[in-house]
């Protein structure tokens, strides 16, 4: 009998996301002030002296062949929505960060995709240090048929 292995999603970490949202994630700071939060599945729980917000939130992965860094480069998008209904738009992308350079992702992202990602925002005592991280839960992986076929194996249930 022939069978096929099932397909699992492998996370991605996102990476430079100090860069893209500040040091002290001053982005993040800015768009919680505006009225713009993460738009996802929130938990939250305390950890020693910090805050921890968990989201597994809606994302998008965008090939960046222009870059000058690097032509491969796939910029990471997190989806924000807006806390008051009178704001337009009402949901917006921000870019949070890279697929690392070493990814396997890199080279099958030729277009948008939309991605699930979890993140983790925590804020440390009572003077708010913020630290962000977040990483790519759900990416298609989006083989061929061909490459699909070449995975089978044959097993005997006999």
């Amino acid at each position: 009998m022939k069978v096929y292995p099932w397909l699992d999603s492998i996370a991605a970490p996102v990476v430079g996301t100090k860069y893209a949202l500040g040091e002290g994630c001053e982005l993040l700071n800015k768009l919680d002030d505006t009225g713009w939060v993460i738009d996802g599945t929130e938990s939250s729980y305390m950890l020693e002296e910090a805050y921890v917000y968990e989201h597994i939130a809606e994302g998008m992965l965008l090939p960046e062949p222009e870059n000058p860094v690097d032509s491969k480069a796939v910029a990471v998008y997190l989806r924000f929505v807006a806390t008051k209904k009178s704001m337009r738009p009402h949901k917006m992308a921000v870019r949070i960060g890279y697929l690392p350079e070493e990814s396997r992702y890199k080279k099958r992202i030729k277009k948008a995709t939309m991605v699930k990602i979890h993140c983790r925002d925590m804020i440390f005592g009572t003077d708010p240090a913020r630290y962000f991280d977040a990483e790519v839960v759900d990416v298609p992986l989006k083989l061929t048929s061909k490459e699909y076929e070449g995975m089978a194996m044959d097993l005997d249930l006999e």
